[in-house]
C-alpha cells in the first residue's frame, strides 16, 4: 500500500521542534505537552512525535501483516506496511504512521478520543514497538530496583506485574518501569533502561497499595489509574542498573486454583522461552529483526537468572508473596 507523500516532508512542514523529553533511553520530541514525563536538555531528539487530525491519506484498506484482537471484540491492533514505513491501527481510536528509521512518528486520532488515551497508547503501546525498529530490545515488564540490581516481572495482562511491583515500590524499592523494559548489553552485563515515573495499577489495587495518592486516569476505556510517582525522586530509578532476575509470573485456571506461592528457577530453554513470550516485536516478517531479537535473547538467557512465580490473586496473599521474593532475592549471589 502506498502512502501519498513523503513522511519526512509531512513532519518538516509542521513546524517547531517541540518538547523535549527523557523515556526508555532516548530523547522523544511532541508538539503535544507530556505531563509527568522528565524534560531532556539535549538538543537533538532520537524521535519526533507530531499530532494530526488529517486522515484522508490513510484512511484507504491495509494488508495487515498482524492483527490482535481482544476476545469476543473487533480488532485491537492492526499492522502494515507502507513505502516509507509502517501503519499501526487501534481501532476505533488512533492511526499512527511510523517512518522505516523508527525517528518519526504521526498521530491520527479519531474524533472525539480522550487526550489521556491516546498519550496512552504513544507511552505504552507505540513507543515499545519503536524501540524494536531502532534496533533495542523491549519486553512486557513491570521492574523494580533492589539491593542487588533490578528485579522484573514479566507474564500475560492481569498476571500481576504491576501488582507486585507497586508492592515492592511501597517498601522502598525505587520503580524502573511499568509495562515496558528497555534492556541492552554493556560490558557482558544486560543492564535496564528506566522509563518513566509512572505506574498503571487497577482501581482497586491502587486503592489497597496506595490509598489516596495521587493518580490520574490511564485512558477511556479501562477502569486502571497510573500513578503519579514524578514528585517523589526517591520513588523512581531514573540510572541505568543491571538486570539481576527476571520473574516469569504463571497465570492460568490451574494455577487460580492454588493457594501456595511457589518460585522455581527455569533452565536456559524454558528462560528463552519466557524472554520470546513477553518480547515486543513490531515486524514478525522481518527475518533480519527476528533474528537479532533472539540472538539476544539468547544471550540475556544465558546470563540472567530466571524463574517462574506462581502466587494467588488475592490481596490477602500479597504480602507473602512480596516476603518470598525478598528472600528469593537473597541467594542472588549464592
Amino acid at each position: 500500500m502506498r502512502f501519498e507523500g513523503n513522511l519526512t516532508n509531512h513532519f518538516n512542514e509542521k513546524g517547531r521542534l517541540g518538547m523535549l523529553y527523557q523515556i526508555y533511553g532516548m530523547v522523544i520530541s511532541s508538539d503535544e505537552l507530556f505531563p509527568g514525563m522528565i524534560p531532556s536538555m539535549e538538543a537533538k531528539p532520537d524521535v519526533q512525535i507530531r499530532f494530526s487530525s488529517n486522515s484522508e491519506h490513510f484512511s484507504l484498506p491495509y494488508d495487515w501483516y498482524i492483527q490482535w484482537y481482544i476476545p469476543e471484540k473487533e480488532p485491537w491492533l492492526s499492522l502494515a506496511k507502507i513505502d516509507n514505513g509502517y501503519i499501526l491501527r487501534f481501532n476505533e481510536l488512533a492511526d499512527f504512521i511510523i517512518n522505516k528509521n523508527g525517528n518519526e512518528i504521526i498521530c491520527i486520532p479519531k474524533p472525539r478520543i480522550p487526550e489521556n488515551t491516546i498519550k496512552h497508547l504513544l507511552l505504552d503501546q507505540v513507543i515499545p514497538l519503536v524501540i524494536n525498529l531502532r534496533g533495542g530490545e523491549a519486553f512486557h515488564a513491570s521492574a523494580v530496583l533492589g539491593p542487588h540490581g533490578v528485579i522484573a516481572f514479566a507474564g500475560p495482562a492481569g498476571s500481576g506485574k504491576s501488582t507486585i511491583a507497586g508492592s515492592l515500590l511501597k517498601e522502598g524499592y525505587p520503580l524502573v518501569s511499568d509495562d515496558c523494559l528497555t534492556l541492552l548489553e554493556k560490558n557482558q552485563d544486560i543492564y535496564t533502561i528506566p522509563a518513566y515515573p509512572g505506574l498503571r495499577l487497577w482501581d482497586d489495587t491502587k486503592a489497597y497499595l496506595f490509598g489516596e495518592y495521587r493518580d490520574k486516569s490511564v485512558a477511556h476505556y479501562t477502569r486502571k489509574l497510573r500513578l503519579d510517582i514524578e514528585e517523589k525522586p526517591e520513588s523512581y530509578s531514573i540510572e541505568p542498573k543491571p538486570l539481576r532476575r527476571l520473574y516469569d509470573i504463571v497465570n492460568s485456571p490451574e494455577t487460580d486454583e492454588r493457594f501456595d506461592i511457589v518460585i522455581e528457577k527455569l533452565s536456559p530453554r524454558d528462560s528463552f522461552m519466557a524472554l520470546v513470550r513477553c518480547a515486543f516485536r513490531l515486524d514478525i516478517t522481518d527475518h533480519h529483526m527476528l533474528r537479532r531479537q533472539f540472538h539476544f535473547l539468547g544471550r540475556i538467557a544465558s546470563r540472567i537468572s530466571v524463574c517462574r512465580l506462581t502466587f494467588p490473586r488475592y490481596f490477602d496473599f500479597l504480602p507473602a508473596a512480596r516476603e518470598a521474593i525478598v528472600n528469593d532475592l537473597k541467594n542472588l549471589d549464592n
